[in-house]
Formats: structure tokens, C-alpha cells, sequence
């Protein structure tokens, strides 16, 4: 019938995240657009690329990591919609900002594939940052100290002395 071949070809691009997929696994949606945004074709080379990135997630160099490297390597797949969604430019520079780092610490340039300006600047049809709420912040405020610990006497007992000690 009319239009069934685009139906078709919209299908063959929706595959679904396998299951060893690590990086991605238990993300929003189940759904993956083949070629991906790195220009990977079958589920076999994503895997494989995938892989590499699990320690840089473990890292926690941003709480965004995960959803910035999913929305690359498995890319948000709605039948419906022709268009790829991509990782927004802020989400990109704020993931960047926070990674580089840590991987030049092992010897590991930010790659050409990830650069920020090839990714839309924010809009509807992008994924962007989860809100700062969620986000927590990077220093630590200074310890609080207890009045009693302040006050401390030279004939205080063991218990004080091991309460003080605590980081509360």
C-alpha cells in the first residue's frame, strides 16, 4: 500500500537498547536510532564503542555523563519522529567542562567526535541539562563545629573527644 516503504524505513531505524548495553541500561527509553549520532551502524559496533565509556561514567565527573553519552551512542528512537535528537550544546560544554579534565588525569584528549559546537544550542528539540536541583554542588562547605567541641576542656572524656572528631 501507499506509504508503507517510509513506514518501514522509519521502523528499520528504531532498534531496540540490548540488554548488555551497560552504559545505557535503565535509561527513560528503550529505543535507539541506527546509524547513531558517532556514525555507528549496528547494534554489535555500539556496544563495543559503548563499552570503553562505562569508566568515565563511574568517575562522576558530572551527574549528566550517562545521559550525554546515551543520547550519542543510543540516541532517543520515536517512530512518529523523523528527526534525531541531539544533546543539547549546554549539556555538551557542561559535561565537558567537568570530563576533561578527568580523562587528560589518564591520558585521554576530549575526542573530536564529542565537540561541543556540532551540537544544537538550547532548544525544544534537544536534550539539555538536568535541572540544578538535582546537581550537587562540586565544594564542600567547611565542617561545623559543635559548641561542646568548641568549648573543649582539657578533663573531657572519650566520648566527647571521638564526638568532635566526627564529620557531621
Amino acid at each position: 500500500p501507499f506509504g508503507e516503504p517510509d513506514f518501514s524505513y522509519k521502523r528499520s531505524n528504531c532498534k531496540p537498547i540490548p540488554a548488555p548495553m551497560l552504559l545505557c541500561r535503565g535509561i527513560e527509553y528503550q529505543s535507539m536510532r541506527l546509524p547513531n549520532l558517532l556514525g555507528h551502524e549496528t547494534v554489535q559496533e555500539v556496544l563495543e564503542q559503548a563499552s570503553t565509556w562505562i569508566p568515565l561514567v563511574q568517575k562522576q565527573c558530572h551527574p549528566d555523563t550517562r545521559k550525554f553519552l546515551c543520547s550519542l551512542f543510543a540516541p532517543v528512537c520515536i517512530d512518529d519522529l523523523d528527526e534525531i535528537i541531539q544533546p543539547c550544546h549546554s549539556l555538551c560544554e557542561e559535561v565537558k567542562e567537568s570530563c576533561a579534565p578527568v580523562m587528560s588525569a589518564f591520558g585521554f584528549p576530549w575526542p573530536d567526535m564529542l565537540d561541543c559546537s556540532r551540537f544544537p544550542k538550547d532548544n525544544d528539540l534537544c536534550i539539555p541539562l538536568a535541572s540544578s536541583d538535582h546537581i550537587l554542588p562540586v565544594t564542600r562547605e567547611a565542617p561545623k563545629v559543635c559548641d561542646a567541641c568548641k568549648n573543649k576542656n582539657e578533663d573531657d572524656n572519650d566520648i566527647v573527644e571521638n564526638l568532635c572528631k566526627n564529620d557531621f
